[in-house]
């Protein structure tokens, strides 16, 4: 049975009592990451990017499903401006968990900063450059919390990964 020091990045370090990501080293952090985060920054691009609102083709669809939910009890309240915001969130939750990897706890504050910092770019760069999009106050305080649940996430998740991973090697 291997001990902690023999566990595969980025756990081994982590067994041996601290946060993942303030004992793996920062390459191995983002080696680990890369690859998803790239293609994640790649789908986010093509999402904010595209000329149209990617929703359009969906949209008829969007409002069936909306329609059967009311009639089923869910609130009227709960519509197309809503699923839209979630989704807004749901886009940078994926940042914030990244970004928590990438990054030292202490650093962590980044993340949802970097966040609002990109997402007003993105709404600065539609406004200016994509006539059939539009830009969002709402959409950047939707993608600022979606990458602070992804760090909230990882905080609450980590401690749980390293006690699996401990508790599987100490048997």
């Amino acid at each position: 049975m291997a001990g902690p020091d023999r566990l595969a990045p980025p756990f081994g370090a982590a067994c041996r009592g601290r946060a993942l990501a303030s004992r793996v080293p920062p390459r191995q952090r983002v080696a680990f990451v890369l690859v998803p985060a790239l293609a994640y920054l790649v789908a986010v691009l093509l999402v904010v990017f595209w000329p149209t609102p990617v929703d359009r083709p969906v949209s008829g669809d969007l409002d069936r499903v909306l329609e059967w939910l009311h009639g089923r009890g869910v609130p009227a309240w709960f519509d197309y401006g809503v699923v839209e915001w979630l989704a807004n969130v749901a886009m940078f939750v994926p940042w914030g968990a990244f970004g928590a990897v990438v990054l030292a706890r202490r650093r962590w504050w980044l993340v949802p900063a970097t966040a609002l910092l990109a997402s007003s770019a993105i709404e600065m760069a539609q406004h200016l450059v994509l006539d059939q999009r539009f830009a969002s106050a709402a959409d950047v305080a939707a993608n600022t919390l979606g990458a602070l649940l992804g760090v909230l996430f990882c905080a609450a998740t980590f401690p749980l990964v390293i006690f699996c991973v401990r508790r599987r090697h100490t048997r």
